[in-house]
């Protein structure tokens, strides 16, 4: 996982978006660059695009909502865009608009969002945008790039929430609001085998662990021995010694007994939302304190502490100990890899181990008037909204299938 910068180390600035049409042409060339050169992507398979330009022509609100599993997800969906000749919007992290891309991402449709608080700026930003613009508007909700393709984490309620807001606009028009599951895979091209490069990246994780390489031993067993000794380090940190046990349950009890105790020490009660929710609500008490002047230097030290504590949970969050176990594929076993290398060598943008394919199946769209009546408040819809949405992506990605078997 990449470590976003703090609101104290870099501060959140609104940029309001725009799709002006020489900007986007020019962002599409170096978009297009970008998932060649850095993220090696050679081919696209796209399928279900035509169901989004009917939405579109009739004068609806569209709000593209695809699963985030890569750094390349962003290109391939302002691609869909580019294809369908109207750009989309993107709502985004704000710590991405740094040096040339706070000048350039604004004028190619993206605009920021501070996630760790209540934004009503983007917020209303977004509703606007999805109550009155013809261009789409996009926003992945499950917030990180978690790196499982075949597995969609936990989604917010924040895009349901903007598309129940944002009906109350088209309704006046006598309109609707969709949100358009997107599901995203990607794969290796058929004819390139991506084992060796797998082996050398596992090889430089052990030697960085100072563990004796084992080429010779299956690569799912590499994996798994390194990520042992790698809970049971953090164990030993947390809990003061290491565990045994299975290492999903390990994991989990590891993850709970960090949470869990700055729950006890911030809120007073544990919680039983699920853990990115739980993570996101101490976040925000933490840098609450950070940005009170009144805060003595204790209290600074312990929330920035706290938020150490709090990146590592996502971290463990990001392996569920049975991935790729449960179905061993090259490119499940490539997303792990990348992530073993993001947490332990600190590389911010692994590079992929060969050619890929993105693989993308637009769903049938949600229509959020179906879930809102008239009469009712917006939040109402969003709970039902968010678990159609949920159910709507996983199915999209169970259909697209496992990838190429290790």
């Amino acid at each position: 996982m990449r470590r976003m910068p703090l609101a104290d180390e870099f501060p959140y600035r609104f940029r309001s978006p725009s799709v002006h049409p020489l900007w986007v042409r020019a962002g599409a060339v170096a978009f297009r660059q970008m998932l060649r050169r850095g993220l090696r992507i050679e081919a696209r398979d796209v399928e279900g695009l035509d169901r989004i330009s009917p939405l579109i022509e009739r004068g609806d609100g569209v709000l593209i909502a695809p699963n985030h599993c890569d750094d390349a997800d962003a290109g391939i969906v302002f691609e869909l865009g580019m294809a369908l000749r109207r750009p989309f919007y993107f709502m985004a992290a704000y710590q991405i608009f740094k040096g040339k891309a706070a000048f350039v991402l604004p004028r190619v449709g993206c605009f920021p969002v501070d996630r760790e608080g209540a934004d009503l700026r983007a917020f209303k930003t977004a509703v606007e945008l999805l109550g009155g613009s013809p261009n789409p508007l996009v926003v992945f909700p499950e917030g990180e790039i978690y790196h499982m393709a075949d597995r969609l984490t936990p989604i917010r309620e924040g895009v349901a929430a903007i598309a129940s807001s944002a009906l109350r606009k088209r309704r006046a028009a006598g309109r609707t609001v969709w949100i358009v599951p997107v599901g995203l895979k990607y794969r290796f091209l058929d004819d390139h085998d991506p084992r060796p490069a797998m082996d050398a990246q596992m090889t430089t994780l052990e030697a960085h662990f100072r563990r004796q390489p084992r080429p010779g031993k299956p690569l799912v067993d590499r994996i798994y021995a390194f990520a042992e000794g790698a809970v049971a380090l953090k164990e030993a940190e947390y809990l003061g010694s290491a565990r045994s046990g299975p290492l999903p349950a390990r994991l989990a009890d590891l993850r709970e007994h960090i949470v869990g105790g700055i729950e006890d020490r911030r809120l007073g009660r544990r919680k039983s939302d699920p853990m990115p929710v739980r993570v996101k609500e101490l976040r925000r008490v933490c840098l609450d304190v950070l940005a009170d002047p009144a805060a003595d230097r204790g209290q600074v030290e312990q929330a920035r502490h706290d938020l150490g504590d709090l990146f590592v949970v996502v971290q463990l969050f990001s392996y569920p100990g049975d991935y790729v176990r449960d179905c061993p594929t090259l490119e499940r076993v490539a997303e792990v890899l990348m992530k073993l290398e993001q947490d332990t060598l600190g590389t911010p943008f692994p590079r992929p181990r060969g050619p890929r394919r993105a693989v993308v199946r637009v769903g049938e769209p949600i229509d959020v008037g179906a879930f809102s009546p008239a009469s009712e408040r917006p939040r109402k819809a969003a709970a039902a909204v968010t678990v159609e949405l949920e159910s709507r992506l996983q199915g999209l990605l169970d259909a697209i299938g496992p990838g190429r078997p290790l």
